[in-house]
Parts: C-alpha cells; structure tokens; sequence
C-alpha cells in the first residue's frame, strides 16, 4: 500500500520556497499518527505531517509478529550507534514508526507509577486514553486491537515460565488491563499474527481528510527558530515548512537530534541531552528442542523490586536476519531509571551509558539468580540443556530510551517546550518517570489524551 494523495511532494510544491500549515507534526510513528488524526479532526485546521521513512506501507510480511525486522538492511528502521561493544539502538522509520517493527508488546503501567505526574494526569485520565486504545478489558481491544497472547502461542518456555511463577507470585487475569506485581501475560497490539500499527489504528481513517497532509521520504534537518526562543517551522531535505506550532513526535532519539541541531536558547547551544534507560542482564540457555514460532515476548514478571522478567521465546536470531546465534534468553530488566546521554553526532545521535546506579546493579543480579534457579527448576527441565544457564557479565538495554524533556520540568503537562513559543513533544521524551512495564502503549496513551486536549481547544 502507498499513500493515496498524500504520498510524497509534487512537483509544484517543490518549485516552492517555503509550505505552511497550521501544526507540522515531525513523525509519522506511535504518537505522531494518532495527533494527526486527532488534530485534523478540525476541518479548519492544516496539519502536516512529515516522515523521513518511505511512503510505501509496510506489508504483512513486515508486520509479522514471528520476526523483527530491524537487521541492518531493514527498510523500515534506521540505527543509532551506541557505546556498549556491538550494540546498536534501532527504531523504526517508516508510516507507523516503531509500531511497525517492535515485538507487538503493549502493556499499561502500573497505576501507581502516574503517582508524581503533573497536575492533568489523574489516573481516570490515564485510564481513558488507555481504554481508547486497549479497550480496557471490554472485549472489543480498543483501536490498536489489543489482547492477551493466548494459551496455544505461549510456546514451551512460556508456558513453563508461568507454571514456575505462578505458584510464588500473584497472577493478573487475562482479561485485565492493569498489570500487577506478579506474572503479567502480555497484551500485543495485533490482528491474528500481525502487528496492528498506529498507522493503521488513526492514520489511514484520516487520509481522505482535505486538510491533513502526509509527506513520506522527508527527513527534518533542523527547526526554524526566530530569536532563540520562537519555532516557526521545519527545514527538511525537500522544502521549508512554516507553522503556528511544530509537535515533535520522532521518538526520544529523533527529537533530541532535531533538538540539539537547532539554535534554541532555553538548551544553550547544548551538544548532548540526558535521558533515561532500562538495563537487564541476560540469562541465556541452550534448548533441547526447537523453538515453535511465535510471538518473541509471550510473558513477563513484574517484582516488588522493580524488575521485570523477560521470558523471550527463542534466540532473537530465529527473529531478526543476519544476527548470529547465542542462545535463547530470560532477560533480568531493571526499570528503575539507569542513565544514558544523547549526544550529537552527525544525522542521528549516539547513546552514551552511565553505570546503573549500585541498587540497580544489586536488584538485577539477584533477580538473575531466582532466574538461574527457575532454569534449573522442575519446571524447566525438559527445556533446558543442563550445565548450558549462563549470567551475562556486563547488562546491555531494552532500546526504551525515554525522559529527555520530562513534563513538569522543561515541558509542561501538554508537552510545550518551557522557554520557547510555537513548539511542542508528544513522544517519548516528555515522560517525566520510568514505568513497571516497557513505554509504547504509555507513549501512545500520552499522545491520545494529549491530543484531546488539543483539539478540544482548537
């Protein structure tokens, strides 16, 4: 499928020095799809929305739940570089951005994590703009079709994982939405074994819409910036876009390159910014038998001490092309905020890791003990190749770098840059705490109720 009208720049526009619009939206991802609809919903507004991926959407082959499509040559995903030895940090780059090739997981945080959000957060307002988009547990999984995985795709391994924790820990019931301390089956974000994206929840209703405009293969340089402190657009590689107000909405990493590439006083010509990021150790293993195919992420544990336990399905070479095999793994991730620094570095910026903190550390080394003692347990035997459990020395990420321009401290409780006039973000960056569960469904939250807000002032 490509675009219909909205595909691309014609040749009139490109003869021009200068588009406007009311809104220009940087991100056609999680967020960015679901303000564009929300924000056009409003004939009399023109919003814009920019994407440096290509106009083509991903097919179903692209949107398979049984593989991720992140290797190296990937078309819908770009990657950052990273200071942990081999490691990169991919996202998507495409209509629907990291919807498209994540592992379909879509948990809600825990309730008591929107405890020291800004005023506006109250958790009935959370929990609307969750339901919007899960259904909140009524059946019908809301926009982006959320449901439990189901018995028969929880594989061997996670079918055994959650026999072993359920007889210690509590167990939240599938039909609930809200996870608990305990064992978590996860939602996904799905239809049958295909991820739902957001571009196909919000964006593709709205195409035919007079007043939004998608334009596809379109990377932004840098914000037009009036006096330090006042945006008045986009330079891209085609075409300057004017506007009354630019929403970022290119993820945690695309907004701070965006942000440190422009001349904005209230950042002080910065060179890099700092954010936040979960580390977990892997505890890998060699299986006896194959892997079945299915969902790479079918359950997860959440602890008192803040981590969460990752039974991955099969070695993430059964799912993403050209990764050499090292074993399946059940991965010990600290949520609790680790540090990580953004730094500028040409067209996308570079991941810099701080050392978790000393109770980061010592959380997730005990956490990898219980997980040692699992794989050794009753429950496993019949999976795992005794003497084949190993603790990785050195933790790697979750590729969840999150909190940049946190609400309530350089952002307001909508997202407006403190500081400046004309420019907003919707997106990962404006968190301003770390959740139990990993962030897209929160990310995507923040944007629903979000753009409620705004368009209801519009």
């Amino acid at each position: 499928m490509t675009l219909p009208r909205n595909d691309g720049l014609t040749p009139d526009d490109m003869s021009a020095e200068v588009l406007s619009a009311d809104v220009v939206i940087v991100g056609a991802g999680s967020a960015g799809c679901v303000l564009a609809e929300k924000l056009s919903r409003e004939p009399g507004r023109h919003v814009v929305l920019l994407e440096r991926g290509p106009g083509r959407w991903p097919g179903p082959e692209a949107r398979d739940l049984r593989r991720l499509p992140i290797d190296d040559h990937a078309p819908y995903a770009v990657r950052h570089a990273t200071d942990l030895d081999g490691l990169t940090a991919a996202r998507g780059s495409a209509i629907g951005g990291s919807s498209v090739v994540n592992g379909g997981y879509f948990l809600r945080w825990h309730p008591e994590d929107f405890a020291d959000w800004p005023e506006g957060w109250d958790l009935d307002a959370v929990e609307a703009a969750y339901s919007e988009l899960d259904g909140g547990g009524d059946g019908d999984g809301g926009t982006m079709g959320v449901s439990p995985v189901p018995d028969d795709e929880l594989g061997d391994a996670g079918t055994s994982f959650e026999r072993y924790w359920s007889a210690r820990a509590a167990v939240r019931p599938l039909d609930d939405r809200w996870p608990v301390t305990g064992v978590n089956r996860v939602l996904g974000n799905r239809s049958g074994m295909e991820r739902r994206t957001a571009a196909q929840a919000y964006l593709e209703p709205a195409l035919d819409r007079p007043n939004l405009r998608v334009v596809a293969d379109c990377e932004v340089r840098r914000l037009e910036v009036s006096g330090g402190r006042r945006v008045t657009g986009v330079r891209t590689d085609r075409a300057t876009f004017r506007a009354g107000e630019v929403i970022l909405a290119g993820g945690t990493l695309g907004t701070a390159q965006l942000l440190l590439a422009s001349d904005l006083e209230p950042l002080g010509g910065a060179a890099f910014l700092d954010a936040g990021e979960h580390r977990g150790l892997a505890v890998s293993y060699r299986r006896k038998g194959p892997a079945e195919p299915g969902m790479v992420l079918p359950s997860v544990v959440h602890t008192v001490d803040g981590l969460e336990i990752r039974c991955y399905r099969d070695d993430f070479a059964a799912y993403i092309d050209g990764l050499p095999y090292s074993g399946p793994m059940v991965e010990v991730t600290a949520m609790d905020l680790s540090p990580v620094r953004l730094v500028a570095d040409g067209e996308r910026v570079r991941l810099v890791f701080g050392e978790p903190s000393a109770e980061v550390t010592a959380a997730m080394r005990a956490g990898a003990d219980r997980v040692v003692e699992m794989l050794h347990s009753t429950e496993l035997a019949g999976i795992v190749v005794p003497g084949s459990v190993s603790v990785a020395a050195v933790p790697g990420f979750s590729q969840h770098t999150w909190g940049t321009m946190p609400m309530g401290v350089r952002t307001d409780a909508l997202g407006a840059v403190h500081g400046t006039e004309g420019l907003r973000i919707v997106d990962g960056s404006i968190l301003p705490t770390g959740g139990h569960s990993g962030p897209h469904a929160t990310v995507m939250m923040v944007a629903v109720h979000i753009g409620n807000r705004l368009s209801d002032e519009g």
